[in-house]
Parts: C-alpha cells; sequence; structure tokens
C-alpha cells in the first residue's frame, strides 16, 4: 500500500526557519511570495534589530529586519533554496531547526498550507 503524494489530510513536522534582511520592504515582499509559492505557511516579522558582526575584516553594525519562517520539515531545505535565490544579501544568514513539540491543531493548519 503507497502512501498519498498531497499533503491534505495529513500533519507533518513544523520546521522553522530564521533570517534577516536589510529592510522591511523587502522582508515582506519575499515572505510574501514563499507564502504564495506555498514553501511556508506563515511568516512572523519582528521588530528591527541591531546586528553586529565582521564583513570582509571590518566590524559592521547595522539595522535588520529578522524574520521567522514556519514551514514543515520535507519542505525546509526547497523553502531554503528558495529564500536564497530570492534574497538580496550575498552571503544571507538562512538558519534552520525542527519544532520538536507543536499544538497538534496548528500542525495540521501548517500541512494544509504546504504544497508537498
Amino acid at each position: 500500500m503507497s502512501k498519498p503524494r498531497s499533503g491534505r489530510g495529513m500533519t507533518g513536522k513544523p520546521s522553522l526557519i530564521y533570517t534577516v534582511f536589510g529592510s522591511s520592504t523587502e522582508a515582506n515582499q519575499v515572505a510574501r511570495t514563499l507564502i504564495e509559492e506555498k514553501l511556508v505557511a506563515c511568516a512572523n516579522h519582528f521588530a528591527p534589530a541591531v546586528s553586529q558582526y565582521v564583513w570582509e575584516g571590518e566590524f559592521c553594525e547595522e539595522q535588520e529586519y529578522p524574520v521567522l519562517l514556519k514551514t514543515l520539515e520535507t519542505q525546509a531545505e526547497a523553502a531554503m533554496q528558495r529564500l536564497k535565490t530570492l534574497h538580496s544579501y550575498d552571503t544571507p544568514a538562512i538558519l534552520s531547526w525542527p519544532a520538536d513539540q507543536s499544538d497538534p491543531a496548528y500542525a495540521k493548519w501548517l500541512s494544509e498550507q504546504i504544497a508537498l
């Protein structure tokens, strides 16, 4: 007996993807694209943050716009690859981890939003 290919009616394991953008406009546009392409179900935009780092030997301190994207573990890699192509940074911070626990009703909703 084979498993159904569609995610409808099935609940997958949630996964989180974190990234930052140089502007709120870019953050909104990229998040919307990922949602419309059904690679992520939801995007939480946080208040601007100050990021400190060394880039090409220079100390930098910049205002950035953090975003937490919610997807399924099975779609995380595809979402991260698409995010990288959409992102304006040369080397964007794109971090992902599985959500070990989640509310079952939320996990069901999330699964229904993602194209498997």
